[in-house]
């Protein structure tokens, strides 16, 4: 195929997105509008927080970007199965880079509140960490990586692997990143999404990926914010901020007494080692099996001199970044 026809796609694609994302936010504004109307305190129970937070990306911006999609032809990659050593090690991977550009957010975001006086939102986190388990269970942890995982690998992957599999990969985890139009996601899920789109095209089922992305939400969302909720971070904090003049304190020492005392302070000082242990063995997979994570892409047309100006720079592609841009720049600056 000339690139000239693969930039179609790709801009095709783009508008898609585009159609995606606003009609989630049309989608979202609608439902505002709605609790308005009727009762806006109904909004704070957690089963209609993410019944909300779901319908607009699921119930509008997804069906009629998924209907224009139906014009791009679709392929999917070569089935093979995954041995269950390598999600573990997949697992472990995910883990250190997620942690590794979670860390990295963190410091941009502080150093930009630092230089411009502007404050930088976490509205994902902060949102699922005021519900309830059961709610969080289900649509953060089972319903939300299902859902995500057959768009953004699946779907995205059958329509643009066939062109090269090495930037489908990078793009699906490029448009993961930005769909969580959020800065401090942005950094983890990008590189998350990236290795999910390397595990579908070299085994062509999403399964893998589904089940990986659940674990991930599970163990490094739901498990801390249930532990954090049974322990007095106040105490915590000041604890954590006292100097040697202050070990004299029985106010003070009553409060460390207590806090270790507390069980679910314990098993999050577990928790914690457990994941450090994670992380170190993920980076040290991640180097031992850096020049084996790659796919076969000799057919593939596009290459270093061209890939950029075919999928990048189009008109539907242009669009999309501006607009996912700017819904970004709301949800994590105005929006506040």
């Amino acid at each position: 195929m000339e690139l000239s026809e693969i930039k179609k796609k790709y801009s095709w694609l783009g508008l898609c997105l585009t159609v995606f994302i606003a009609g989630e936010f049309g989608g979202s504004k609608l439902l505002q509008l709605v609790f308005k109307t009727i009762d806006a305190d109904i909004a704070n129970n957690s089963w209609v927080t993410y019944i909300c937070s779901m319908i607009p990306i699921w119930g509008f911006g997804f069906p009629l970007c998924l209907l224009l999609l139906r014009k791009l032809p679709k392929q999917q990659p070569e089935m093979h199965d995954v041995k269950f050593k390598y999600m573990i090690a997949f697992y472990m991977m995910i883990t250190s880079v997620m942690v590794g550009a979670n860390i990295i957010g963190n410091l941009i975001g502080i150093g930009i509140k630092v230089i411009t006086g502007t404050k930088i939102a976490n509205s994902t986190i902060d949102m699922i960490s005021e519900q309830g388990y059961l709610q969080t269970l289900i649509f953060a942890v089972l319903l939300g990586p299902i859902m995500e995982e057959l768009f953004f690998r699946k779907i995205l992957i059958d329509r643009i692997g066939q062109y090269s599999k090495r930037y489908a990969i990078i793009l699906s985890g490029l448009i993961f990143g930005l769909f969580h139009t959020n800065f401090y996601q942005f950094f983890y899920a990008t590189l998350i999404g990236v290795i999910f789109a390397y595990i579908y095209t070299i085994s062509g089922k999403i399964r893998y990926t589904m089940i990986l992305h659940m674990i991930i939400n599970c163990v490094h969302g739901l498990i801390p914010i249930f532990l954090m909720k049974h322990m007095n971070l106040k105490d915590l904090e000041e604890i954590q901020n006292m100097d040697y003049g202050q070990l004299g304190d029985p106010e003070l020492q009553k409060k460390v007494l207590s806090l270790y005392a507390n069980p679910a302070f314990s098993l999050f000082v577990l928790y914690a080692m457990l994941i450090l242990a994670f992380i170190i063995t993920g980076i040290v997979l991640l180097i031992i099996n850096r020049k084996k994570m790659k796919v076969d892409d000799s057919a593939s047309p596009l290459n270093k001199s061209n890939a950029l100006k075919t999928i990048y720079l189009n008109p539907g592609m242009i669009i999309f970044l501006i607009v996912i841009l700017a819904a970004t720049v709301y949800e994590t600056i105005i929006a506040l």
